[in-house]
């Protein structure tokens, strides 16, 4: 496994090199890159979320709230990842449609997954900093869109057939 490795072509996404390496990666590790990566995004929202002060319950009720909050919140947002990653790619598949491009919603998926390194890296450090508003998750979307978009011309058009 070779997630240093991942990360560095992840990061600079759509170079040609980067995209045809990142090909060859196989699922397995695909999926590890990507359950690492969000958890340990998330990790400062699941530290907030499990020891906030403001909330008003006993001893007891708030160590089972900090138990709950370890278990199961890595899982919801593991979850919540590879649902929003296939959505992603189902609006790549739209893209890849419209750019002429034959490719399979199994390789459009590595690709987004790959893609959205930048775009979470981006993000958490907004919400670090206080900056969290929809438009920047609407920018960082975009900006997707547009890694997505140079991504998926590298490959060639479909070939027509003429009658």
């Amino acid at each position: 496994m070779h997630l240093i490795e991942i990360l560095k072509h992840s990061a600079v996404l759509p170079k040609k090199q980067a995209v045809f390496w990142l090909n060859r990666v196989s699922m397995r590790d695909t999926l590890i890159y990507i359950f690492v990566l969000i958890f340990l995004l998330y990790l400062p929202e699941g530290y907030t979320l499990a020891f906030q002060d403001n909330l008003l319950l006993d001893s007891n009720l708030r160590s089972v709230f900090i138990l709950q909050s370890i278990t199961f919140y890595p899982m919801y947002v593991i979850f919540s990842g590879l649902v929003m990653i296939t959505l992603l790619a189902a609006g790549a598949l739209i893209l890849s449609t419209f750019l002429k491009r034959k490719l399979a919603f199994q390789h459009l998926w590595k690709m987004t997954a790959y893609a959205l390194t930048i775009p979470l890296l981006i993000h958490t450090a907004v919400k670090l900093i206080g900056w969290d508003h929809w438009s920047i998750v609407l920018l960082l979307a975009g900006g997707l869109y547009v890694i997505l978009c140079r991504m998926i011309t590298i490959y060639p058009k479909k070939k027509t057939r003429e009658p």
